[in-house]
């Protein structure tokens, strides 16, 4: 049986220091949300009102079923994104995996360090089977991402009018 922690535990690498998700970062959070090229690449169509973030940021610590970090610059503490493992299936021990990072971060190497720590984290700590994600096939910095972090493309599919990969990594532990 999976025991997902109630806070999720801090993780470091030299390009991404990555803490419990909450209310301390609100502001550039919704900058986030707003970010038109984070949007564009996640799906984002709705619009969130900083209040209504607020309150979904200040109930992320003590969720069982799912962990939600802050991505932050370990030199400044400056929020350069958010990483989730969700969608636990509890009975096939699988979670999912979703990135979003604002445009200044990318092509640092922060979001393959970001997606290594997790995918460890996820398969190694919690000893997930599988963890999965979906990706838009039009993203292909992210696609590569992936695809070195080990996870393979398993199906296609399309979802209002966007074709998109389904891609698993397989823990060979289990």
């Amino acid at each position: 049986m999976l025991d997902i922690p109630a806070i999720a535990p801090i993780l470091k690498s030299e390009a991404a220091l990555l803490v419990q998700l909450d209310q301390s970062v609100h502001q550039r959070y919704c900058e986030l949300m707003a970010d038109p090229i984070s949007r564009h690449f996640t799906g984002t169509i709705e619009t969130f009102s900083d209040q209504k973030l607020l309150e979904w940021l200040s109930s992320r610590p003590g969720q069982t079923d799912r962990l939600d970090w802050a991505i932050l610059n370990p030199l400044t503490g400056e929020l350069l994104g958010e990483v989730v493992l969700n969608e636990l299936d509890a009975e096939t021990e699988c979670m999912n995996f979703r990135i979003a990072m604002f445009e200044g971060a990318l092509g640092q190497g922060v979001g393959s360090q970001v997606t290594k720590m997790v995918v460890d984290y996820g398969l190694n700590d919690l000893q997930l089977r599988q963890i999965t994600l979906d990706v838009w096939v039009e993203n292909p910095r992210s696609i590569r991402v992936y695809e070195k972090a080990g996870f393979v493309m398993r199906s296609r599919f399309v979802e209002d009018e966007r074709e998109f990969f389904l891609m698993a990594i397989q823990n060979p532990t289990r």
